[in-house]
């Protein structure tokens, strides 16, 4: 029996989960320092899309285990799947 792939500090960065038509993922934002405006809050965004397109929903974390530890605990059941790698445009340059 296969052992069940999950999201972690690992490969959070290249990885998602997916069904039919949803998928969610990690990603990173940023919003001003609330007690300094000239600082910036790094953010893990857990952002849910209809059709890759479609923004559904969207939490702000400020750690990555409590962004990791939901995208397990809500969405482990579906398929855990790579991005696929960018066939061309910017990615694609040797300076990548």
């Amino acid at each position: 029996m296969e052992d069940k792939k999950y999201i972690t500090s690992d490969n959070w960065t290249f990885t998602h989960y997916t069904t039919a038509d949803l998928q969610v993922f990690i990603h990173l934002g940023a919003q001003p320092n609330a007690e300094n405006p000239e600082n910036i809050d790094m953010l893990y965004l857990l952002t849910v899309l209809k059709d890759e397109e479609e923004e559904l929903f969207q939490w702000e974390f400020q750690e990555l285990h409590q962004a990791i530890n939901t995208i397990n605990d809500k969405y482990s059941s579906w398929e855990l799947k790579e991005r696929a790698q960018a066939t061309g445009g910017c990615g694609t340059c040797s300076a990548h």
